[in-house]
């Protein structure tokens, strides 16, 4: 079975240093110690995501595989989930 992530863009540039998430090219600040998949699912939906895909650090992750917290310096990076068909 397939994992993916579920969840009227409102995208605000930032530096690209400190901690973000990274949607349709915008850089935005998340909070250190908020609940990981919380936040991923707010931005997501606020980015007009319904399906996407994760990764952090360059690295793509599944559901089961998110940290519990936004760490200090985090990048993460949501893309859409395209099904092929």
């Amino acid at each position: 079975m397939t994992e993916y992530w579920d969840s009227n863009p409102e995208m605000e540039e930032t530096s690209g240093e400190g901690t973000f998430v990274r949607i349709n090219g915008a850089n935005i600040d998340i909070s250190p110690g908020a609940n990981f998949k919380d936040t991923i699912k707010v931005k997501a939906e606020e980015a007009g995501l319904g399906k996407f895909r994760v990764f952090l650090d360059g690295n793509e992750i599944k559901p089961s595989q998110a940290p519990n917290v936004i760490e200090e310096g985090m990048k993460v990076e949501l893309r859409p989930y395209d099904i092929a068909g």
